[in-house]
């Protein structure tokens, strides 16, 4: 009997001991990998991917079954992912039907980078208008670099960027190229900085701003003179600092901080006074700039100035203030969103009126005639977004960036040249599509041991009555980074 006793013992403590390894390999993750999965078809799911993969939200977003794949019916939807530590890199393969159509044609996932800024890091997993190719033009392709043209001009993609890096001549139009996940940091900007150079003067916004905003502006000289005021609103608990910084292509050349000492309590509702800021240099080139103002909502900028004769917004105006708003923007297309009941109002956009009757919901609205639109609201507090640039008035519109082949892309009569950096979904059986995109994930944003995954597809709305879905039949993630050893030697040495 004692034998037998002790040979359940060891059993026990063997089956223990199995049972510890194999949580310390998960949770430590020694060989310096962790992969996170679930498969939407499956009836049931095993512990591990329960915790290492949420579910999705928002729930009013997405339909699922007992069995069968998600559904991903509006934009965009979040699934937290659970990692036992950071990693280095992450690779995303995403198995899915995409229902889409040129009303819809992006779908992109990605991880938050930026939790105070709300800014995602996205890679493109499906593009519609590049998967079905451009009917009668020439492709040539350099790996996942392709390049669509209506003329046969270039022998191969190369050729192309030679002379687009030069700055040569494309074509006789104006904006006639589009771009799809291309980095654009060694290309020429979209407009003639030559002709810029002959306008002297200084430009002021218009308009007290909230939250993170980025402008475009132009020196002719070398002198930097940028002021303004920051307001704290103190609805939230955190400190609000700021950062005003200045870049010239990707290169920071100028920065503030603005740490918020103000006397006000945080989250006592009581509006601050201003704090003024201040940048000045004398030693910058003549040329093209951004101004980034980083920080949170419950921060507002007003009375912004710069020597330039040119400032424009870049994507979103969100005014915070109870007079009239008008603004120009060189986008065919306006998204607005309403975040106060108070501000509820009708919009006028180029020859359109929009009627806002909802908070939280986001409105969009097209105007038919071409060229820059003028926006007029009859108070602030709106968010307006778009992929062009917003100015007071169109002397003062300044917009380097080339159009981009999404679902405001210019119809194709406008174009001569399409470029985008896109590896082809891989087609399985069934019709489903696969496509695995990599990120460097040592930068992006971590809390309570949890990434924040986003599944997007812009214009997919529940109400839009254009349809439109994407099925998603798995995810699967794999995180990379420094094993055991390598930790235990960067500890040690």
């Amino acid at each position: 009997m004692p034998n037998f006793q002790q040979k359940i013992r060891r059993i026990w403590i063997t089956f223990i001991g199995v049972i510890f390894v194999f949580f310390i390999f998960k949770l430590v993750s020694p060989f310096g990998t962790w992969t996170c999965s679930r498969n939407f078809n499956e009836t049931g799911r095993n512990f591990l991917n329960r915790s290492c993969l949420g579910e999705p939200s928002p729930g009013e977003r997405v339909a699922k079954g007992s069995a069968g794949p998600l559904l991903i019916l509006a934009d965009p939807v979040y699934l937290s992912v659970f990692t036992p530590r950071a990693f280095s890199r992450a690779e995303v393969t995403i198995t899915y039907r995409p229902y889409l159509s040129s009303s819809t044609p992006i779908f992109e996932a990605g991880f938050l980078a930026d939790q105070k800024l709300w800014r995602y890091r996205l890679q493109p997993i499906y593009n519609y208008w590049l998967e079905n190719g451009f009917q009668d033009w020439t492709e040539l392709s350099d790996r996942s670099l392709h390049l669509y043209s209506r003329n046969n001009r270039f022998a191969s993609v190369a050729d192309f960027l030679f002379a687009w890096r030069r700055g040569d001549e494309l074509c006789e139009g104006n904006n006639c190229l589009a771009v799809y996940n291309v980095d654009l940091k060694d290309f020429p900007p979209a407009i003639d900085l030559s002709e810029l150079s002959q306008k002297a003067g200084s430009s002021e916004f218009p308009y007290k701003i909230r939250g993170a905003h980025q402008f475009y502006f132009y020196l002719n000289g070398n002198n930097l003179e940028l002021s303004g005021q920051v307001f704290d609103r103190n609805e939230n608990l955190e400190k609000d600092d700021a950062e005003i910084l200045i870049f010239s292509g990707q290169s920071v050349v100028a920065s503030v901080k603005i740490k918020d000492e103000r006397p006000e309590k945080e989250l006592s509702g009581d509006y601050s006074g201003a704090q003024a800021f201040k940048v000045s240099r004398s030693d910058l080139k003549a040329g093209l700039y951004r101004l980034e103002f980083r920080a949170g909502d419950d921060l507002s900028l007003d009375n912004l100035r710069v020597n330039s004769a040119y400032l424009s917004a870049i994507n979103k105006v969100w005014t915070d203030g109870n007079g009239a708003v008008e603004l120009l923007t060189d986008a065919s297309y306006l998204q607005v969103k309403a975040i106060d009941p108070a501000v509820l109002q009708d919009l006028k956009f180029g020859n359109s009126t929009l009627k806002l009757g909802e908070i939280y919901k986001q409105y969009e609205i097209k105007s038919r005639p071409s060229g820059l639109q003028k926006i007029e609201a009859a108070s602030g507090g709106l968010v307006l977004e778009n992929n062009g640039v917003f100015a007071a008035t169109a002397s003062k519109l300044l917009n380097p960036d080339y159009r981009r082949l999404d679902r405001f892309a210019p119809s194709l009569e406008q174009l001569d040249y399409v470029i985008a950096d896109y590896q082809a979904a891989e087609h399985l059986a069934d019709d489903w599509l696969q496509t695995t995109v990599s990120f460097t994930a040592s930068d992006l944003y971590r809390e309570d041991g949890r990434y924040s995954l986003i599944l997007s597809a812009p214009g997919l709305k529940l109400d839009s009555g254009a349809g439109g879905l994407l099925e998603i039949k798995e995810i699967k993630i794999r995180f990379s980074g420094k094993n055991l050893w390598d930790k235990v030697k960067e500890i040690i040495f």
